[in-house]
């Protein structure tokens, strides 16, 4: 394709081969090795001037990249100084957890803003929605969602989550997105299966019948599906959901859904998402075609525009936020290995190398043991601390 459109002896790329973190879909960092063997003679431009990040947290990020080959690379910064990058190295999951909660009570102006000073940590107080809390996977994300929760700070969590994947969660988007475009055969499939258990000759026919008369509300179709009792049963339910899925939001439609056919975690989850979209179709299409900085859900009853955001390290790639904490940096995690599938270590330093620079001001990494292997190759200039369960539990007592 880059053939085709250079036939005319022009082209011009634009990239950073330090940034290729999609491997899994297919994306090669090499690609500007292989332009450069067909082109010889083509003229490099570096980018080298910075104007995101302070010049401790560039430091850092560079001491950390300048590890996967590819010779030193250069990034001068043109932000003012700012805090001294920190990590935080914490007994377990939950002592990182409740310290993320607790520090980002000191960042915002909390109670424990007296402490922090107590501890000579100089602050400005931030906004929930300077703050970001990245993981490298939303599984770690659980935690520090559930600390925050408790310590009534507002967050949003971005990206695809498991709750999607939850049969009733499915089921009932399949049920709704019917009732919208009949003729969407798998949508169809899906709620009849998981919601009726209905076999699958009865769903071809409801399929069949649907792409033939194209709308759920009429007569000749009540009159086909006469004598199937599931059929009859998914489209009485249809009548009564047809004019409501018409008018009103989707988070009114998820509520009436929970309180007449059951609530569950996952459904919790989708009416937090749903709070996002005006109607059906806009959330549709977010679930379906949207990439992860487009999937948001609210955490807990109540959605607040200023709120920390929760992340993935994929999902947090083009963003940037005044105050980052880069969490679950353990060994296992970042580099992320899975059964049957070795880490590629330099992909996951490249996706390293993209949380550290999300932050613009202040960076603090937290780690529960075993550590990653990473935090070696952090440079001297981190300042190192520790945190323990004990110690955050006692924080936790008021009198």
């Amino acid at each position: 394709l880059v053939r085709s459109w250079s036939r005319s002896g022009e082209l011009f790329v634009i990239g950073d081969p330090d940034q290729s973190i999609y491997g899994f879909r297919g994306a090669d960092c090499r690609c500007f090795q292989r332009l450069q063997e067909e082109h010889p003679g083509v003229k490099e431009i570096h980018l080298t001037e910075n104007y995101r990040s302070a010049p401790a947290i560039l430091d850092t990020a560079l001491a950390v990249i300048g590890h996967n080959p590819g010779g030193g690379r250069i990034l001068t910064p043109h932000c003012p100084a700012g805090p001294a990058v920190r990590l935080v190295q914490a007994a377990d999951s939950f002592s990182e957890a409740v310290f993320i909660a607790k520090e980002i009570g000191r960042m915002t102006g909390g109670v424990d803003m007296l402490e922090a000073q107590a501890l000579g940590h100089e602050r400005t107080v931030r906004a929930f929605s300077d703050i970001a809390v990245l993981c490298r996977t939303h599984r770690q994300l659980e935690l520090v969602e559930k600390c925050l929760r408790h310590d009534d700070i507002p967050c949003l969590v971005t990206g695809r989550e498991d709750f999607l994947d939850d049969p009733a969660v499915r089921g009932a988007l399949g049920f709704l997105r019917s009732l919208v475009v009949p003729a969407d055969n798998a949508a169809l499939e899906s709620a009849l299966r998981l919601l009726w258990n209905c076999p699958a000759d009865l769903i071809q026919k409801a399929q069949t019948l649907c792409q033939k008369m194209g709308t759920l509300d009429s007569a000749a179709l009540q009159e086909a599906v006469r004598g199937h009792g599931i059929l009859e049963n998914w489209l009485g339910r249809a009548e009564v959901w047809l004019p409501l899925v018409r008018t009103e939001t989707p988070r009114k439609l998820v509520e009436q859904w929970e309180e007449q056919y059951g609530t569950s975690p996952a459904l919790e989850r989708l009416r937090n998402t749903a709070v996002f979209h005006e109607d059906f179709d806009s959330l549709w299409d977010a679930l379906v075609l949207g990439q992860e900085a487009d999937l948001r859900r609210a955490s807990g009853k109540h959605w607040a525009s200023g709120a920390v955001r929760l992340m993935t390290l994929h999902g947090a790639k083009g963003l940037e936020f005044p105050a980052v904490f880069l969490a679950g940096l353990s060994a296992g995690a970042m580099p992320l290995e899975s059964p049957g599938r070795p880490a590629d270590a330099e992909e996951e330093r490249r996706l390293f190398f993209v949380g550290l620079t999300r932050a613009r001001e202040e960076l603090i990494l937290t780690a529960a043991p075993e550590f990653s292997p990473f935090l070696r190759e952090l440079p001297e200039t981190v300042v190192r601390e520790t945190t323990g369960r004990r110690r955050e539990a006692e924080q936790l007592r008021l009198f």
